[in-house]
Protein backbone atom coordinates (compact mmCIF):
# COMPACT_ATOMS: atom_id res chain seq x y z
CA UNK A 1 0.00 0.00 0.00
CA UNK A 2 1.43 3.28 -0.69
CA UNK A 3 1.22 6.80 1.14
CA UNK A 4 -0.49 10.07 0.29
CA UNK A 5 2.50 11.61 2.38
CA UNK A 6 5.03 10.19 1.02
CA UNK A 7 4.22 10.67 -2.38
CA UNK A 8 3.77 14.18 -1.32
CA UNK A 9 7.48 13.91 0.26
CA UNK A 10 8.96 12.73 -3.05
CA UNK A 11 7.03 15.31 -5.23
CA UNK A 12 8.33 18.30 -3.09
CA UNK A 13 11.79 16.75 -3.37
CA UNK A 14 12.41 14.97 -6.44
CA UNK A 15 9.24 15.81 -8.47
CA UNK A 16 10.70 17.45 -11.19
CA UNK A 17 12.98 14.06 -11.18
CA UNK A 18 9.74 12.12 -11.48
CA UNK A 19 10.51 10.42 -7.53
CA UNK A 20 6.75 10.39 -7.08
CA UNK A 21 6.02 8.46 -10.37
CA UNK A 22 8.80 5.61 -9.97
CA UNK A 23 7.37 4.90 -6.19
CA UNK A 24 3.62 4.80 -7.75
CA UNK A 25 5.78 2.65 -10.03
CA UNK A 26 4.69 4.41 -13.44
CA UNK A 27 8.07 3.44 -14.29
CA UNK A 28 7.57 5.32 -18.04
CA UNK A 29 6.20 8.93 -16.79
CA UNK A 30 9.22 8.63 -14.35
CA UNK A 31 11.53 8.54 -17.20
CA UNK A 32 9.67 11.21 -19.05
CA UNK A 33 9.60 13.67 -15.52
CA UNK A 34 13.12 12.88 -15.19
CA UNK A 35 14.65 14.22 -19.00
CA UNK A 36 11.87 16.73 -19.01
CA UNK A 37 12.18 18.49 -15.80
CA UNK A 38 8.88 17.24 -14.81
CA UNK A 39 7.13 17.71 -17.84
CA UNK A 40 8.79 21.19 -18.21
CA UNK A 41 7.22 22.08 -14.93
CA UNK A 42 3.70 21.67 -15.69
CA UNK A 43 3.20 18.06 -14.84
CA UNK A 44 4.68 18.40 -11.72
CA UNK A 45 2.22 21.20 -10.74
CA UNK A 46 -1.20 18.76 -11.85
CA UNK A 47 0.23 16.18 -10.03
CA UNK A 48 0.24 19.00 -6.64
CA UNK A 49 -3.50 18.49 -7.14
CA UNK A 50 -4.28 15.04 -8.54
CA UNK A 51 -0.97 13.10 -6.13
CA UNK A 52 -3.66 12.31 -3.68
CA UNK A 53 -6.07 10.37 -6.03
CA UNK A 54 -3.41 8.66 -7.62
CA UNK A 55 -2.56 6.96 -4.93
CA UNK A 56 -5.58 6.15 -3.85
CA UNK A 57 -6.08 5.01 -7.65
CA UNK A 58 -3.13 2.67 -6.98
CA UNK A 59 -4.04 1.27 -4.14
CA UNK A 60 -7.51 0.22 -5.36
CA UNK A 61 -5.96 -1.12 -8.11
CA UNK A 62 -3.27 -3.40 -6.37
CA UNK A 63 -6.32 -4.28 -3.84
CA UNK A 64 -5.81 -2.27 -1.21
CA UNK A 65 -8.37 0.18 0.55
CA UNK A 66 -8.14 2.52 3.37
CA UNK A 67 -11.05 2.25 5.80
CA UNK A 68 -11.55 4.38 8.79
CA UNK A 69 -7.61 5.24 8.97
CA UNK A 70 -6.42 1.60 8.98
CA UNK A 71 -4.62 -0.11 6.15
CA UNK A 72 -6.92 -3.33 5.10
CA UNK A 73 -5.89 -5.56 2.22
CA UNK A 74 -9.10 -6.02 -0.32
CA UNK A 75 -10.78 -9.42 0.72
CA UNK A 76 -12.14 -11.82 -2.42
CA UNK A 77 -15.38 -11.75 -2.86
CA UNK A 78 -17.56 -14.79 -3.90
CA UNK A 79 -20.53 -14.25 -6.18
CA UNK A 80 -23.65 -16.72 -6.42
CA UNK A 81 -25.00 -16.82 -9.48
CA UNK A 82 -29.27 -17.89 -9.67
CA UNK A 83 -30.46 -19.54 -13.11
CA UNK A 84 -32.65 -16.43 -13.45
CA UNK A 85 -29.69 -14.16 -14.00
CA UNK A 86 -27.88 -16.33 -16.67
CA UNK A 87 -31.45 -16.79 -18.20
CA UNK A 88 -30.99 -15.07 -21.68
CA UNK A 89 -27.46 -14.08 -20.89
CA UNK A 90 -25.08 -16.94 -22.24
CA UNK A 91 -23.19 -15.14 -24.63
CA UNK A 92 -22.66 -12.29 -22.57
CA UNK A 93 -21.47 -14.01 -19.47
CA UNK A 94 -18.44 -15.71 -21.24
CA UNK A 95 -15.95 -15.71 -17.92
CA UNK A 96 -18.58 -17.91 -15.73
CA UNK A 97 -17.66 -21.28 -16.13
CA UNK A 98 -20.46 -23.59 -14.80
CA UNK A 99 -20.11 -27.24 -14.81
CA UNK A 100 -22.23 -29.73 -17.06
CA UNK A 101 -24.28 -31.14 -14.12
CA UNK A 102 -25.07 -27.71 -12.96
CA UNK A 103 -26.15 -26.65 -15.96
CA UNK A 104 -28.42 -29.54 -16.74
CA UNK A 105 -29.84 -29.59 -12.74
CA UNK A 106 -30.33 -25.56 -13.27
CA UNK A 107 -33.16 -26.20 -16.00
CA UNK A 108 -34.94 -28.66 -13.64
CA UNK A 109 -35.85 -25.17 -11.70
CA UNK A 110 -37.90 -24.57 -15.39
CA UNK A 111 -39.52 -28.43 -15.57
CA UNK A 112 -38.22 -31.28 -13.85
CA UNK A 113 -38.79 -33.44 -16.91
CA UNK A 114 -36.67 -32.82 -19.98
CA UNK A 115 -35.33 -34.34 -23.23
CA UNK A 116 -32.01 -34.67 -23.91
CA UNK A 117 -33.11 -32.03 -27.02
CA UNK A 118 -33.72 -29.65 -24.69
CA UNK A 119 -30.70 -29.98 -22.39
CA UNK A 120 -28.31 -29.39 -25.45
CA UNK A 121 -30.84 -26.37 -26.84
CA UNK A 122 -30.94 -24.98 -23.66
CA UNK A 123 -27.50 -25.03 -22.28
CA UNK A 124 -23.83 -24.51 -23.40
CA UNK A 125 -23.33 -28.50 -24.00
CA UNK A 126 -22.12 -30.51 -27.07
CA UNK A 127 -24.29 -33.54 -27.55
CA UNK A 128 -22.06 -36.38 -25.99
CA UNK A 129 -21.57 -34.20 -23.17
CA UNK A 130 -24.81 -33.94 -22.19
CA UNK A 131 -25.71 -37.43 -22.91
CA UNK A 132 -22.87 -38.51 -20.67
CA UNK A 133 -23.50 -36.32 -17.91
CA UNK A 134 -27.26 -37.31 -17.68
CA UNK A 135 -26.21 -40.83 -17.70
CA UNK A 136 -24.17 -40.31 -14.69
CA UNK A 137 -26.87 -38.30 -13.60
CA UNK A 138 -29.24 -41.44 -14.11
CA UNK A 139 -26.20 -43.52 -12.05
CA UNK A 140 -26.41 -41.64 -8.80
CA UNK A 141 -30.23 -41.74 -9.05
CA UNK A 142 -30.25 -37.92 -9.15
CA UNK A 143 -32.60 -38.49 -12.42
CA UNK A 144 -34.83 -41.57 -13.74
CA UNK A 145 -34.94 -42.14 -17.70
CA UNK A 146 -38.08 -42.61 -19.07
CA UNK A 147 -39.42 -43.99 -22.40
CA UNK A 148 -42.58 -43.33 -23.19
CA UNK A 149 -44.83 -45.89 -25.58
CA UNK A 150 -43.36 -43.92 -28.78
CA UNK A 151 -40.00 -44.63 -27.80
CA UNK A 152 -39.65 -40.89 -27.39
CA UNK A 153 -36.29 -40.79 -23.88
CA UNK A 154 -36.75 -38.60 -21.35
CA UNK A 155 -34.91 -37.64 -18.03
CA UNK A 156 -37.31 -36.99 -14.95
CA UNK A 157 -35.36 -35.33 -12.24
CA UNK A 158 -38.09 -34.97 -9.68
Amino acid sequence: MKSKGIAYLLWLFGGVLGAHKFYLERIGVGIFYALSAGGFGIGCLIDLFTLGRQVDEYNILHGYQNIGGRQNVAQNVVVNITPSMLQGAQGSVSSVQISAEKQILMLTEQSPVLSLRQIIAQTNLESEEAESTVKKLVEKGMAAERVDSSGKVTYDFS
